[in-house]
């Protein structure tokens, strides 16, 4: 992986380990805070996707790029609402077990081989995943609810990042990022409409989050990785993403006073483990 791919990763996932933090501070319906997240953010992307000419997707690629909008919609619609099911770092662990998904779906979508050290980083990332996991889930059915939506959502996300590395080797970003987010806005705000959820913020002060989490997980966050998927295999940005939990977690514990529980410290170590042996370069041989 080269230098310019692991710092747009990084600052991929700081952008977008802001999401949940951002969401739980925001006094609106769950959906309609999935639903504004990316109507802002296309409402954002419109002058400079137009004054770049980048709405022409050819006919070809429009059913793909339709679909994965579709997902990445199903992906919002179903994560942000389980932020209030279940804890925070439950959900947003099980939401980055794509993974897990990515890794089955590579080889007969992809074309990608999985190799040994794939496997070990991997299951190491999975360990730590799962320990951080263990301590938060309890037998609640609100709360097994929620985890069942952030592990539907973390499906929905290694899907459309599977379509998107396909697109993203022939669409340019912007011509990508405007079919998808828009399509997105588009199936949230038909499910706000469906649902008879409330679409509107409680208060004036609950926009600065949602402002926030277009500009920076959307716009910043999600684009980045978007770019990333054009530079590097996709389950090395899935692997990458591992790390939000952790990130996740702190922003949580710092700005809504959530703590994390202590069994996050051994996890956390195994995911950051995990991906310092991904980022490794290859040994060559001889």
């Amino acid at each position: 992986m080269s230098w310019r791919a692991l710092f747009g990763l990084g600052a991929a996932v700081l952008a977008v380990s802001f999401g949940a933090p951002l969401a739980r501070m925001t006094d609106a319906a769950p959906l309609a805070v999935a639903m504004w997240r990316m109507c802002l953010s296309v409402a954002f992307l419109l002058p400079l996707v137009t004054l770049r000419g980048g709405w022409s997707v050819p006919p070809r690629h429009r059913p793909a790029a339709i679909l994965a909008g579709i997902l990445l919609g199903l992906h919002f619609g179903l994560w942000i609402p389980s932020l209030w099911l279940t804890s925070v770092s439950a959900s947003v662990v099980l939401v980055t077990t794509s993974p897990l998904w990515v890794l089955l779906l590579s080889p007969r979508f992809l074309g990608s081989a999985i190799g040994g050290r794939n496997l070990a980083s991997f299951v190491l990332a999975l360990t730590g995943v799962v320990i951080i996991v263990g301590g938060d889930l309890t037998l609640s059915p609100k709360a097994l609810l929620g985890d069942g939506m952030a592990l539907a959502a973390a499906g929905c996300m290694a899907g459309y990042l599977v379509v998107g590395k396909k697109l993203r080797s022939e669409l340019s970003l912007a011509s990508y990022l405007a079919v998808v987010y828009g399509g997105a806005a588009v199936v949230l705000i038909g499910a706000v409409a469906v649902l008879r959820v409330a679409p509107w913020p409680a208060s004036r002060g609950a926009w600065l989050p949602l402002i926030g989490l277009a500009v920076g997980p959307t716009l910043t966050g999600h684009s980045l990785l978007n770019w990333a998927l054009a530079h590097t295999q996709a389950y090395r940005v899935n692997l990458t993403v591992l790390l939000e939990p952790v990130l996740a977690s702190f922003w949580t514990w710092l700005f809504v006073g959530e703590a994390p529980p202590l069994h996050v410290v051994p996890g956390a170590a195994l995911v950051i483990s995990a991906l310092a042996l991904e980022c490794l370069p290859a040994a060559k041989r001889s």
